[in-house]
């Protein structure tokens, strides 16, 4: 038997084992020879690779197009190099870096390069607040206690707080709770109705998404878009905010793509854990912004990850004040967790969300999908990669149904907001 990517079925293979999907959910048998409607099924249900007897799995770590001319090869490896300081000999790295390669390659080719490389952005006007180092100076908790004064969040919010905290909450309950906010609405029926889900039919009403999803999962989806809107009007010149959620969706999508591996494992958890885990570089991003610049200085000349950075700044990272700001909103305590610990796992109580959030996260910066202020991409080390229990066969089909959703997904969940 081999583990083949979705992209490399065809009819008439052979499942080898029982296929799982969506939160445990049961597909197909094992001994299933396989039709061209069971892929399309695989395909709309997410599911990456699958065993089949009698063949041998599919080499990952290197170049799906052989004929890529070597000077662009040569280019697009002296890209990617600089964002992988370290060397690549090892899974996940080596996966991670072939499919970064393959892609700027690709892009090189084709003529549709946007990469804009490994740089710090222009230098913020000092006349903004907030300058200087402030390593022992100031607290995260000070931080978020500055943030919170400066808006609150929507009413509707705190309804969908109820029903996710509620063990008796229904379907009427979050219909009821999501209907009083008609962005809300509209923005969680697309995202329902986008490639996120791929269901054939089209949903037009919450009552009808939360019977097919179900009143948890619609409800944590929704609590992600309320957490969107909170951070509207960060100044440009600290980020941009098109790009930042652009990373946190790749990074959620990702995120859920992995989970879709992992029986008992919430997939659309895991995508509101990708969408919210840089939430703590905005506040640093508003509140101290010269201490955010030294940090990605620091990153730039040292070849180190952003996180590491802001420790020797700050005394410490966005993954720390993240993690306060979600615990100030009463988010439940499996995102606060995978969000405070995406960059160090093991001391997670979610250790395996906050391992796959790892993951997911060094994936999409590394892939270069929008901009959150990392310039170097993080290693996964052993132990966090072995507590996922993945193999490196599952980037490049994640990659490759990633692109069918995360540009969808974007437009549909965050609208006007992203801009």
């Amino acid at each position: 038997m081999g583990l083949l990517n979705v992209d490399s079925l065809k009819p008439g293979m052979i499942l080898e084992k029982n296929l799982m999907a969506f939160n445990g959910r049961f597909l197909l048998p094992g001994g299933t020879v396989l039709t061209a409607g069971h892929i399309q099924t695989m395909k709309v249900w997410g599911v990456v690779e699958a065993d089949i007897r009698g063949e041998e799995g599919r080499e990952t770590g290197k170049l799906l197009d052989t004929e890529i001319p070597k000077e662009v090869l040569k280019q697009a490896e002296s890209s990617v190099k600089a964002m992988f300081p370290k060397p690549v000999v090892r899974s996940p790295m080596k996966e991670i870096y072939s499919l970064a390669l393959e892609r700027r390659a690709m892009a090189l080719k084709s003529g549709k390069d946007d990469w804009d490389g490994v740089k710090t952005p222009p230098a913020f006007s000092r006349e903004k607040k907030g300058g200087g180092k402030v390593k022992g100076g100031i607290a995260p908790a000070d931080l978020v206690s500055q943030e919170l004064r400066l808006a609150s969040l929507p009413d509707v919010y705190y309804r969908i707080m109820e029903v996710i905290n509620s063990a008796r909450s229904s379907a009427s309950h979050i219909a009821e709770a999501v209907s009083k906010d008609t962005s809300l609405v509209a923005r969680l029926l697309k995202l329902v109705n986008s490639a996120f889900y791929g269901f054939p039919s089209k949903i037009d009403t919450v009552p009808r998404a939360v019977a097919i999803i179900g009143t948890k999962e619609l409800s944590t989806l929704a609590l992600g878009i309320t957490a969107v809107q909170y951070f509207n009007n960060i100044p440009p010149e600290f980020v941009d905010m098109k790009n930042f959620w652009t990373h946190s969706v790749a990074c959620g999508v990702y995120a859920r793509l992995l989970a879709s591996e992992k029986v008992g494992v919430s997939e659309e958890r895991l995508f509101v854990a990708g969408l919210l885990h840089d939430l703590g570089k905005l506040v640093i991003f508003r509140q101290i912004p010269f201490s955010a610049r030294e940090a990605m200085e620091l990153s730039e000349a040292k070849k180190i990850p952003m996180w590491q950075a802001e420790r020797e700044v700050m005394g410490f990272d966005h993954a720390h004040v993240g993690a306060l700001l979600l615990r100030e909103w009463r988010i439940p305590a499996h995102l606060e967790s995978a969000v405070r610990f995406h960059h160090s796992p093991l001391p997670s109580s979610y250790t395996m969300e906050s391992s796959l959030l790892n993951v997911a996260d060094s994936l999409a910066i590394a892939m270069n999908i929008g901009k959150s202020g990392s310039l170097i991409v993080p290693e996964i080390d052993d132990d966090t990669w072995a507590a996922t229990g993945l193999s490196g066969g599952v980037f490049q089909p994640v990659v490759r149904q990633g692109d069918r959703q995360i540009g969808d997904i974007a437009a549909a969940f965050l609208g006007d907001g992203a801009a």
